[in-house]
């Protein structure tokens, strides 16, 4: 009998929102286990109160916190399900429990090919159907809905953020971790001076992380910005995007966080898979559909083919128009 079950998956942001989808049929499997989670601590204000979870556990960087945590979460569980398949998540779950799920992305033969540059895009189902299929000797065939938590402080920040703003509201995310995966901040400013021609108030959406993407589409844009949302901390960020009406960005964790709390999102999809990486609706995903693409399982610093065609020759105007009609 399955009474309590660990699920470790603490990273990156958009990655822990789109793992949340097996808490629904996880529950449904096993009603009465006690659920608990590891994750980030930046990420840790998404899952905690879910109902879902007994406890959410926050992992900090390096070896030793992972050590640590491994020794506290020793032997406490019947499963624990691994869906980040690294050291530090195979440490932590090989010692919590004796029986052990694991996400793998690559067969053997994959992870082989790999190791010499060979590491083939998987673009044959979303996200969450893959997180899903890990659990089929579970016996769970689909993946549920993604769950995040917002908290009465996060709404209440959000609300404040936003207490200028007018609907309907467009969110913009300029913002990626990798480079391959950006869309110039300066066509980012060409919609939403677009956008704002026609009514909508301008919101900025994004993390520290993308401070020099913010700076170059504050140079550009002629719109006024209405509110800017990147010092906010994860969870009254994702507080904002549930009051918004449209949120534009590249393939990034907020495009996750939309799709959580209910909001549509246009992703600007390049070298990553649209059919892995893309909102689920009513959003979408926007991608030229390039026979080079997609190329990369996660992005990159570099186009493979040397010409990054696959964002380059996405205009302004085919993203101003696909906004448009989500906007309705």
């Amino acid at each position: 009998m399955i009474s309590r079950i660990l699920i470790v998956r603490y990273s990156a942001l958009g990655d822990v929102v789109l793992a949340t989808s097996v808490l629904d049929p996880l529950r449904a499997r096993h009603p009465e286990a006690q659920i608990e989670w590891v994750t980030d601590p930046l990420y840790a204000p998404l899952l905690e109160g879910l109902p879902h979870l007994a406890a959410v556990h926050r992992l900090e960087k390096g070896a030793a916190a992972a050590v640590l945590l491994r020794d506290r979460l020793a032997r406490r569980f019947d499963l624990a399900i691994d869906l980040q398949n690294k050291l530090r998540s195979r440490l932590i779950a090989g010692a919590a429990a004796p029986q052990r799920i694991t996400f793998r992305r690559r067969s053997a033969g994959r992870a082989l090919l790999a190791l010499f540059g060979n590491d083939r895009p998987l673009a044959r189902a979303h996200a969450t159907q893959l997180y899903a299929e890990a659990l089929a000797p579970l016996g769970i065939t689909g993946p549920g809905a993604m769950r995040i938590q917002l908290s009465r402080t996060a709404r209440a920040v959000a609300a404040d953020a936003l207490a200028r703003v007018k609907a309907p509201a467009v969110a913009l995310a300029p913002g990626a971790r990798w480079a391959t995966k950006r869309w110039p901040a300066e066509r980012f400013a060409a919609v939403a001076d677009a956008l704002a021609a026609q009514g909508a108030s301008i919101v900025l959406a994004g993390g520290p992380g993308d401070r020099e993407a913010f700076a170059a589409f504050r140079a550009a844009v002629k719109a006024p910005v209405a509110a800017d949302l990147s010092p906010l901390p994860v969870d009254a960020l994702a507080a904002a995007l549930a009051r918004v009406q449209l949120l534009v960005a590249c393939d990034s964790g907020p495009v996750h966080i939309a799709g959580a709390v209910g909001t549509p999102a246009l992703s600007l999809v390049g070298p990553t898979s649209a059919v892995r990486w893309g909102p689920l609706p009513p959003g979408r995903a926007l991608t030229l559909g390039l026979p080079c693409s997609p190329c990369s399982n996660h992005g990159g610093d570099t186009c493979p083919e040397g010409h990054h065609r696959c964002m380059a020759d996405l205009s302004p105007e085919r993203v101003v128009a696909a906004a448009r009609e989500l906007l309705g």
